[in-house]
């Protein structure tokens, strides 16, 4: 031990840089986004939930409520006269019954907000499915059931949600720079600003930059930009899915925007040790999974097929995000 240390002391500094500066690389590719297994999923509309079914799946109303609506509705028809029948000739006399005419149909395309081609998005190509982004899967599924989740569960159970909001608010500011380089690299100087304003109003404002006083108090809206999209801006493929071990969803393109994003994290230069950055990320890590616990069981309770909807999700919301 003391030959180690004395011949660690008489490393070279610029040796020692190198080292350290691999161990961070290899720790910010290890961050795991936890998020990103259960964004885009939203709970089951209110309207179902309220509908009551019976055995074989039919629908079961009130009697009570369905009489009384019935008389109502005779009441209502001998109060009025009768409608015109919209198939006779006095009907067609009149006008389009339907409504359907051009003009309508010109006001009707208006306020149509699916009138509107959208963009379709090619699926991305999964070549390594079988045989490697399957059985990774697998393995980050396992972790996550049987170590991040009971220990966010935790977390969560002691600790408040606001408390864990500061703490998020404090990660994102600190990686600002990834956003403001991303930003300026795609000429998308608006949101540049936005970035920079925010860094100054939440640090001198915002409470040790825990507190979003900018988007509470003056509305000025989060940005999010990586690595990643400056290469899909820049007319990059995604190339082939990619299932990176505890990081998660992933593909060629975004796997070199990580590294590059781990490169502008100041965390990746801040840290004074191995230990010390494993800790941080590790915490990181644990109190964003403390804010989808619940989407991603309702993420596996209701796809046939996780994996696939999970690629199918992550390959759209990357397009959606390059394209704005």
């Amino acid at each position: 031990m003391i030959l180690e240390a004395t011949a660690s002391m008489k490393e070279p500094c610029c040796q020692q840089v190198k080292r350290f500066s691999f161990y961070c690389l290899i720790l910010g590719l290890l961050a795991f986004p936890t998020s990103s297994f259960a964004a885009y999923f939203s709970g089951p509309p209110e309207v179902l939930a309220a509908l009551q079914f019976n055995s074989q799946g039919e629908v079961v109303f009130d009697s009570q409520d369905i009489s009384q609506s019935s008389q109502q509705a005779q009441a209502d028809a001998l109060a009025s006269p009768p409608a015109i029948d919209p198939y006779s000739d006095e009907a067609i006399e009149e006008g389009d019954p339907f409504g359907d005419d051009a003009e309508n149909e010109s006001d009707f395309e208006e306020d149509d907000p699916f009138a509107d081609e959208e963009k379709e998005i090619a699926n991305i190509p999964d070549p390594l499915e079988r045989w490697y982004n399957r059985p990774v899967y697998a393995f980050n599924d396992h972790f996550y059931e049987y170590f991040l989740r009971p220990v966010a569960q935790t977390y969560k159970d002691l600790l408040a949600e606001n408390f864990r909001i500061m703490i998020r608010n404090l990660y994102y500011t600190i990686t600002f720079p990834i956003r403001l380089v991303s930003s300026l690299l795609q000429f998308k100087f608006e949101e540049s600003g936005r970035v920079v304003s925010r860094v100054l109003i939440n640090c001198t404002l915002g409470f040790l930059c825990m507190v979003d006083v900018a988007n509470e108090g003056f509305d000025i809206k989060p940005v999010d930009e990586d690595f990643g999209q400056v290469l899909g801006f820049y007319g990059i493929p995604s190339g082939p899915y990619l299932v990176l071990p505890l990081l998660g969803p992933s593909s060629i393109r975004d796997g070199v925007g990580r590294a590059v994003d781990a490169l502008l994290n100041p965390l990746f230069w801040l840290v004074p040790d191995f230990a010390t950055g494993a800790g941080v990320t590790a915490e990181q890590m644990v109190n964003e999974t403390s804010f989808y616990i619940e989407d991603i069981k309702a993420l596996k309770e209701g796809a046939i097929d996780p994996y696939i909807s999970l690629r199918d999700f992550y390959n759209q919301r990357r397009e959606i995000l390059i394209d704005e």
